[in-house]
């Protein structure tokens, strides 16, 4: 039996429609397995990149989430809300660093085996091999490696 592919047409040809879908659905993959640790896998990135880099600036943080600085703000009230995120003012710009407060990373360390677990259906779903491959693209298009 032959498979016949149809040929995207329409809204479907839209590079960024696509990738917003993707997202989406990786998004609710995500956000599924952590809600165990009451976290959104958007959190958990935030959580893990600063776990990462402590004292990172928020400048720097919304250049590596690919964020404008007043989103991330708003995004990191919650997190420093729940003593998660710590920040301390420094220089005579009055730049903040982040860094993890021993709370949040009792927090990550919490939600890591559940973002494993999602990790895992989302290589059980397209496969190991290609899920590198396609994260590595995603990166290197972004400007993360």
């Amino acid at each position: 039996m032959m498979v016949v592919m149809k040929s995207p047409h329409g809204a479907d040809l839209c590079h960024c429609l696509a990738a917003r879908r993707h997202a989406r659905l990786l998004t609710r993959l995500y956000d599924r397995h952590l809600s165990a640790a009451s976290l959104t896998a958007s959190q958990f990135s935030t959580l893990a990149l600063i776990n990462e880099h402590p004292g990172i600036l928020i400048a720097e943080l919304a250049e590596v989430m690919v964020m404008e600085r007043t989103t991330l703000v708003r995004a990191l009230k919650p997190l420093q809300n729940e003593g998660y995120v710590a920040s301390h003012v420094e220089g005579p710009r009055s730049a903040i660093r982040l860094s993890l407060s021993a709370q949040g990373r009792a927090k990550l360390a919490e939600a890591e085996p559940y973002w494993k677990a999602a990790q895992r259906e989302r290589e059980d779903q397209i496969g190991g091999v290609a899920a590198v491959l396609i994260r590595n693209s995603l990166l290197q298009q972004a400007g993360g490696e």
